[in-house]
Parts: C-alpha cells; structure tokens; sequence
C-alpha cells in the first residue's frame, strides 16, 4: 500500500487479494470520516471515434511509487487504443491535484480519442449532482416542457457533460447520503480552457466526469446547448495523438462532509476560491463609473405630456415608456438621481424623483385589485397595462415587489436627508405590501381582479417580502417584521433548508433555476440581519451568499477585447450568458457585518467587473452615448461566444449605478492571504 497525507486528507493505493488496483479518498473529522474507493478500472475515460462514449477500458497493469511529496501510477490501458497513462497524485493546500499524462503506444496514431477521468460516487439519485450555472439538484423547477439542461433522459439514467467555460467555478460536485452521513465530491479542472466537465447516470450510480472538451447534453454526444430552448451538433473536443504523443491534463479533487446536508456547494465556492484565487479587472475607478452611469441616467429622464419618469429604453426601435421592477427599474433610477441629488447638493435631482414616484402612485393602481399596481406606462399612447400571457394581463409579482423596494428606499433617503415624505407614499407602501403578503407566499402574479395566478410561484414573490421588511424599516411597525419573518422562514423551508429545490422562477422569461430569485431571498436574510442582529439571520445570510457565489466566475475566459469573466455572475439554467444583476455592496457589506473579509472581497471584485463593456467614448463597444452597457456578454458557446449584445434597458443603468453609490459610501476592507500548505507520500507494506 503506498498512502500521501495531508493535514486530515489522504490517499491510499491497495491492490486486492486479485492484484486489482484501487485509491481510496479519505477524510478523517471528529464529527465522520470519509472513505471514497475507487476501481482504477473506473478510474481513466478513453473513447475513440465518432459518436464518443464515455467508456472506461480499465487498467491492464499499474506500477506505484513515491515521487516527492506524491504518488505516481504508471497504467497501461485495457482496449484496442493501447494508451498509457501518468497519473500523478500530490496535495497542495489540502486539495489533491491529479496531473494525467496521456501517450500512445507503437506505431498506430489514437485519432479521434477523448481522454478524461471519472469519479464515481455512492450516489444513486441525479439528483445529487451541480453543475454551476447549468445544474442545481436535477433542476427540478424547470418547465418540463422547454429544453434545459438535465441529467436525466426521459427518467431513464443519462448524462449531461458541458464546456468548461459554460461553468463559474469550473467544477463537477455531487452530495450523496443523509444526515450526519452525508458526503460530498468535487471535481474541478485546475487550468480550465477548452475541457468539459460534467457527469453520467446508471444503474451504477452516478459518475463525475472532466474530459479533453466532448460534450453530452441530454445524454446525446456531440450535443451543445446555444439558446433558449435550442441544441445545434458539436464536433469539438476530439484529440488525434500521434505515435507516441502525449495529452495533458491537469484536475483537482475534494470531498468530505458538508456543513449540513445539501450544502455542499458551499466547500465547493470557497475551495474554488482557494484554488483559482480570483482578481478580476478594475478598469473604472468609482467616480468614473457613477459619472458614466449618471450620463445614462440623465439620458432617460422624460418629462411631457404630463408624465414624468425615466425610459426603459433610449433612441428608436422600442415601444417609449416606462417599466417599473424587473428590467425596468424606473424608481431604482428615481433612488439613485436622488441620491446624486443630495450627495452633490443638486435640488432638482431629487425634485425629479419626486416626480417619478407621484407620476407612478398617481396612475398604475389596478382598478379591480387594492394594492396592486401596473408596471409598463406607454409614453406615446398615454396607457398604463399590465404583464401579459395567454389567459390575460396580470401583475407580477416580482416586478411589483421590486418597485415596492425601490419606494420604501425613497422613502427612507427623504426621511434620513429631511426632505418632506407625503403620507400617501408611505400609504402606497403598506397597502402594497399587505396587498402582496397577507395571504402568504405571494404567488408569481395576480390577475388585475387581485386573483392568485395558479401554478408554481417560486421565489418571483420574495421581492415583495423584501419590501415587507423595508416598510418596516421606515415604519417601525412591528407586525410587518412578524409577518416576514415568518414568510422568510416559510421560503427557507421550501427551497434552503436542504437546497433540494433551489431558488427559481424569479427571471420572468425562464421558468426554471435562477440567480435572481436567490439574491431575492439573500437580501430578506441580509436585512433581517441588520434589522434584528440575530445569529440564525447570520448563518442564513451566509448560506445564501455562498449559492449565489456558484454563478460568479472565478476565473478568466479567453474574450476579445480584453474583457475579463472574473467577477461576472450568470442568469440561469437556461440563460448562460453573464450579467450584471448582483448585489455586490449587500455581499460587501456582509462580510463586515460577520467578519467574513471574503465576502467583502468579493463583492468589491464583483463590482469593480462591472465597469468593463461599459462605453466611454461614441463607438465603444457598439454604442455611441457614453454611459450605456449592455444586459448580456457572451463568454460561452449560449448565444455567439465573446461577444455582447447591445440591448440596454434601463435595469442595467440602475443597478450598476446604485450598487456603485452604496458601495462608494462605505467602501472599506483588506484582501485575506490564501494559506499554503503541504503533503507527504509514504510507502507502506504491500
């Protein structure tokens, strides 16, 4: 047996009675030990020719030895490929990287191979399985009825292996067991570029997979996922190797019990952390991106024909209006120009807001529903309306909770600054909140007669129990921090107590998994935290930020233009392009509040990410109005890999701009060292 340690993490090589290789992955805790075999035979992926299978020929002979601090396995390959390979095993801060080396063997080229490793783990569900920004528990909230990415081939086993750069944290994880036996495996490319990573289902179990670049989408090779709802063939991620050529490749591995059971994903961001340790780019400092915002801001002002608010849209090819919540954010921007307004001493900024909000509270009530109110006002025909489906217009409940926020900000910057708060605003709020919450979970949106539409809500209705607590905050009544609370709580139990069914449908054009509905559930955690100083909101927060950390990237993927993925969060299993919908100065901001300086870190790296593709001169990156961005960058094979769209509703002004001014306001922090570690390689009796 040959075995390499370090601190509670090893390695062992055994051969059975049979002379069949075998590692065992241990992890050895006060609270549970962890012991993870695996069959070399398992071990090593070779396919070759056209379609690939993800095939594991086995070992026909391995020779151990100690190699420094290491352990190195010479293999030759079962099969007709006649393949050798060089595994080398070594811990480097408590992480064991695996660094391959594939060759072939006589004078026979291995064309068309795919070369990779495989994990299997004890799990029997694919369920168990994550796949950052692609899959979160089987996506089990998706529409059945729309092609994302899954697991599972009609419930049958399946397999679903995606581009390495389609993944923030470019890692395959899988959390199996229950309670205190719960476990969890993650495998990460250590250099990640053109790999694939994913996993495979059997009747075996599951199996993780990080593999040359073949790809596996709905147990289908040479399959890649490029738009909402559409596939198109693959032929990348092949290897011709010569005689006597080589493949590199360079994986990390970690695993042990989580936290808690389902939290796994946890070990899974901040090992990532440890491993990749991010930088990002800072092209803009603060001033300069509250400056360009700003210009964008102003450009969207409208004043006429007795309306008063700010555009979704600039310039022509849109219907000219205003959209409150959601990719609108009207009275965001109103927060922000008052918010400039008295930073800089300039009156008619906060006049302007005032404005916005009278304009909004004096005319989008649903006539038929108390509380509720309408999102889009159409400044060419002088109507108000409503979201709209099949069965008729209807108020979303994200989009109304959203603005519901943004009034109760308003209201709580004119109280803080001495300016005049009528009492009808603070009227609005309450009715709209209770209009929203009384009943409970809010559902996705209310038909205009105030009735719940049916279906599966999500989180699209956690903005309006954000708005519950920040009516509070305003207020001091304490019946409305009771009742979120308690709404809160009910939400947690649905979606993070074990994260089984994580946060979803709160991006209103992907009714699937999504980053938008945990921030929704992030900020209510955050703000309980501030409100009450209690520990239970603490540890939540904590958790919370954690899941939304897995759609940030840790690392850069090649971009033209310099434009560096670090920093940039994606959208949601459907949607796989970055964005920048993040609340950067709430994690920030965080990590204050609980002594976390990565959470502060990483906020003010996402933030400063957020001034790239931002035009500062006519021409600049497709606009000619300085301050415009655009909603979507492209870093993966989703829509046209490196490259961005130039579709700037008013969202992506109002959220760069106002997570700017609050984080410019309280900027503080140092960066954390990263600690180094070490391991050792012993042999022991064979």
């Amino acid at each position: 047996m040959f075995r390499i340690d370090s601190g509670d993490r090893f390695v062992e090589y055994t051969e059975s009675g049979h002379g069949a290789p075998r590692l065992v992955l241990g992890h050895t805790a006060r609270d549970g030990s962890t012991r993870l075999g695996v069959a070399l035979d398992d071990l090593f992926v070779a396919s070759t020719g056209r379609p690939w299978r993800p095939l594991r020929p086995g070992v026909r002979s391995c020779v151990p030895a100690c190699a420094g601090d290491g352990l190195e396995l010479r293999c030759v390959l079962a099969g007709p490929a006649r393949l050798q390979v060089l595994l080398r095993l070594a811990f480097t801060d408590g992480l064991l990287h695996a660094r391959t080396t594939w060759r072939t063997t006589g004078d026979t080229p291995c064309a068309d191979a795919v070369l990779g490793l495989a994990l299997p783990v004890p799990a029997r569900s694919p369920e168990a399985v994550t796949l950052p920004q692609v899959l979160y528990r089987g996506n089990p909230s998706a529409d059945p009825a729309r092609t994302v990415p899954r697991l599972t081939a009609g419930g049958r086993g399946g397999g679903l292996v995606v581009e390495e750069h389609r993944l923030p944290v470019p890692a395959a994880h899988a959390e199996w067991g229950t309670g205190r036996t719960t476990r969890y495996a993650t495998l990460y490319a250590a250099d990640p570029g053109e790999g694939s990573l994913g996993a495979v289902t059997g009747h075996t179990g599951v199996t993780l997979l990080a593999l040359s670049g073949a790809l596996l989408f709905d147990n289908r090779p040479d399959t890649v996922y490029v738009h909402k709802g559409r596939t198109a063939p693959y032929g990348g991620g092949y290897l011709d190797l010569p005689p006597g050529a080589g493949h590199h490749a360079h994986h990390v591995l970690d695993w042990g019990r989580p936290a808690r059971p389902g939290h796994g994903f946890r070990a899974l961001v901040h090992r990532g952390l440890a491993l990749y340790r991010p930088r990002g780019a800072m092209p803009l400092p603060l001033d300069d991106l509250v400056r360009l915002k700003t210009a964008a801001l102003d450009r969207r002002w409208y004043d006429g024909d007795g309306a008063a608010g700010y555009l979704k849209f600039t310039g022509p090819g849109h219907t000219p209006g205003f959209m409150y919540g959601w990719t609108g954010q009207c009275l965001k921007l109103a927060w922000c120009d008052a918010r400039i307004g008295v930073e800089q001493g300039e009156p008619w900024r906060v006049e302007r807001c005032r404005r916005a909000v009278n304009f909004w509270l004096a005319g989008s009530p649903a006539a038929h529903a108390p509380g509720l109110r309408l999102s889009f006002y159409d400044t060419g025909l002088g109507t108000w309306t409503g979201f709209g489906r099949d069965d008729g217009a209807f108020v979303s409940a994200r989009a109304f909770g959203d603005t519901l926020c943004d009034l109760a900000d308003i209201v709580a910057l004119f109280q803080e600054h001495g300016h005049a708060v009528p009492y009808g605003w603070v009227r609005a709020l309450l009715e709209g909140v209770r209009a929203a919450c009384d009943a409970g979970p809010p559902p996705f949106g209310w038909a205009l007669d105030g009735t719940p539409l049916p279906g599966e809500p999500g989180t699209a209705g956690l903005p309006c129990v954000l708005a519950l607590l920040k009516a509070f905050r305003v207020t001091g009544e304490r019946a409305l921090l009771l009742a979120a609370e308690t709404l809160v709580e009910e939400y947690r139990r649905r979606h993070a107590l074990d994260f089984a069914t994580p946060f979803a449908r709160a991006t209103l054009d992907a009714a699937c998994e999504d980053k938008e509905g945990g921030i929704a559930y992030f900020l209510c955690v955050y703000e309980l935290l501030l409100l009450t100083g209690q520990r239970r909101w603490e540890r939540r927060a904590g958790e919370a930020a954690d899941w939304l950390l897995t759609w940030v990237y840790q690392w850069d993927v090649p971009f033209p233009g310099g434009f560096a993925t670090t920093g940039w969060p994606g959208v949601s299993v459907q949607n796989h392009h970055v964005d920048v919908f993040f609340p950067a100065y709430e994690l920030a901001r965080l990590g204050d509040l609980v002594d976390r300086p990565v959470y502060r870190e990483l906020g003010e790296l996402v933030l400063n990410a957020f001034g790239q593709g931002i035009c500062t001169r006519p021409g600049e990156w497709g606009f000619t109005d300085p301050g415009e961005q655009a909603e979507g960058f492209f870093p993966t094979n989703w829509q046209e890999r490196g490259t961005a769209n130039t579709w700037n509703p008013s969202w992506v002004t109002s959220q760069v701009l106002s997570q700017a001014l609050r984080m410019r306001a309280g900027r503080s922090g140092q960066r954390t060292p990263v600690r180094a570690g070490s391991g050792r390689c012993t042999p022991r009796g064979r």
